[in-house]
């Protein structure tokens, strides 16, 4: 019968329940929590005292499972990376032509609109990895989707390639203009968006022509 109170009373003390342990940290926990962190805050707000503040521990605890900061901005931007190829590769997947450019270009700008943060880590300068092989590696990977996509319009792969980059320069040009509020005066963005998508698809077809001398 006492035991039975004492335990009552244990689980009441303070006026209710002990407050939930913080997670167990881990390395895939930590990277998640920087993931979004970054959409409420920022890039520049993701430090390690203020990533610790949110799982609820001390700085140091991280780095059992970061080696640095920069360390933990280069795996967010890796995870990052290969959502966005996972992501381009899905709806992309059946299509050929226009239609796969269009629906890639849509599923693009939504990603940045919906995750801000993870979007300015992607884009984060330099997105070269230096003497970082791995990080290069995902850099130039994210690149495939796209190729894949243009190769549908008669392109080899030393055309595909600066097809690619002149695509996404000018989808990340919009989003950019967009996300800082150039385009609030624009009366109707989305058909804005849709016909530069498809004036780049136009173009694609010359790229199989000469260079002109």
């Amino acid at each position: 019968m006492s035991a039975h109170r004492g335990a009552v009373g244990v689980q009441s003390r303070g006026g209710g329940r002990a407050p939930a342990r913080p997670p167990k940290l881990s390395r895939e926990l930590v990277i998640n929590a920087a993931l979004a962190f970054l959409d409420r805050e920022g890039w520049d707000a993701l430090t390690i005292n203020a990533l610790a503040a949110e799982l609820g521990t001390k700085g140091p605890s991280l780095y059992n499972h970061v080696d640095s900061l920069d360390d933990l901005r280069r795996a967010v931007r890796v995870r990052v990376i290969g959502d966005i190829i996972t992501m381009l590769g899905r709806v992309a997947e059946g299509r050929v032509g226009d239609d796969a450019v269009l629906f890639m270009a849509g599923a693009y700008r939504s990603y940045a609109h919906h995750n801000p943060g993870r979007y300015s880590a992607f884009t984060r300068m330099p997105l070269a990895g230096g003497d970082d092989p791995e990080f290069t590696a995902a850099t130039k990977g994210a690149a495939i989707p796209v190729m894949s996509v243009l190769s549908s319009y008669g392109l080899d792969l030393e055309q595909a390639f600066p097809a690619a980059l002149e695509y996404w320069s000018a989808l990340h040009g919009f989003v950019m203009l967009e996300m800082t509020g150039v385009m609030d005066d624009f009366i109707d963005v989305d058909s804005l968006f849709t016909d530069m998508v498809l004036r780049l698809a136009a173009g694609m077809e010359r790229r199989k022509e000469p260079a002109p001398q």
